[in-house]
């Protein structure tokens, strides 16, 4: 039976993990995990993933997962700021997520450490209004209804494309849905705009035609970053293990680049959206690891003092207090 588009986000975004409290533990301990020879066979490493990013199916399909020293066990989930939950309690050793989660999880004093980041052009997290819409601008979205995930790349997007055009998160009504219900509340016309990312920007530009009015490279940044547990990097083997494992996400990221069209295919086949939506979204929405410098800690910086400005998070967050730079140099 062909499934509509609404159930293709659905499927999307499905998530398969109970919920998980923020744990507020301030133990430091882990900025030096004791380093020593270690027994990687008997390492189990706990990977959150979402199935808009698809880690398992990229390191499966480049071939990364052959030949590993270690166990991996994946989890997969809706989004990011759940991810950064499940790392802070120890449910997950570590997660992809985008710009905004590990700031709300900052704010929250989530047990994690960012210990990565990645870069990609933006281009894929975007405010969308309908075919039919006649708004074509942000600053036209004043008063109006936009559908958003709270905590994501999408609200940091939204926050500073209203901030560029005049406007605060006031001046709108935020309504806050996961995507699937963010596309269905579009498609109904029960908003006025969506702002989301990759694939979702994609799936929805291909199937029901809408129109994107501003995308994060104009605002925002479109860095990702890796978010670990702080138990996990206190474990030696664990912090081997994710030595090798970023490694082996470089090269898979590196052979998706060269073989985007075997990506595209597979990422749609798994996602069962079309191979169209899928090339648009792995066209701009490639995460290329990058060092996790103070240019990238310094953009964190000002999108963390964005959501304070607008009182969206509790209090200052100091980003650089919650890295770790320790596989920048493995």
């Amino acid at each position: 039976m062909k499934r509509t588009p609404k159930s293709r986000i659905a499927g999307l975004a499905l998530a398969v993990v109970a919920a998980l409290s923020l744990s507020a533990c301030g133990d430091d301990a882990t900025e030096a995990a004791p380093s020593g020879p270690v027994d990687l066979s008997t390492v189990t490493l706990k990977v959150g993933d979402q199935k808009a990013i698809s880690i398992e199916v990229l390191l499966k399909a480049s071939g990364q997962l052959e030949n590993l020293p270690y166990k991996i066990e994946f989890s997969t989930f809706t989004a990011g700021l759940p991810l950064v939950e499940a790392a802070s309690a120890g449910g997950i050793d570590i997660a992809q997520t985008g710009n905004t989660p590990v700031i709300f999880g900052a704010a929250a004093n989530a047990d994690i450490k960012v210990v990565g980041a990645l870069s990609a052009t933006g281009k894929g997290d975007a405010i969308l209004v309908g075919k039919d819409s006649t708004t074509t601008s942000v600053a036209a979205l004043k008063g109006k209804k936009v559908a958003v995930f709270k905590g994501s790349s999408a609200n940091a997007n939204l926050l500073l494309q209203l901030q560029k055009a005049g406007l605060s998160l006031s001046d709108v009504e935020p309504v806050y849905l996961a995507p699937a219900d963010g596309y269905a509340a579009l498609t109904r016309g029960d908003v006025d705009a969506w702002a989301t990312w990759d694939p979702y920007t994609a799936i929805a530009e291909k199937e029901i035609g809408a129109k994107s009015i501003a995308t994060a490279d104009q605002a925002a940044n479109g860095y990702n970053f890796w978010a670990a547990g702080k138990k996990a990097l206190a474990d030696p083997g664990k912090s081997a293990a994710l030595a090798d494992f970023f490694k082996r996400y470089a090269a898979a990221t590196k052979w998706s680049s060269d073989n985007l069209d075997v990506w595209s295919t597979k990422y749609a086949e798994l996602t069962q959206i079309s191979v169209d939506a899928s090339r648009t979204t792995w066209t701009r929405s490639i995460k290329n690891p990058i060092k996790l410098d103070d240019k990238v800690i310094a953009s964190e910086q000002e999108i963390a003092d964005a959501f304070t400005k607008a009182k969206a998070i509790p209090g200052k967050v100091d980003f650089k207090s919650y890295v770790d730079t320790r596989f920048d140099k493995s």
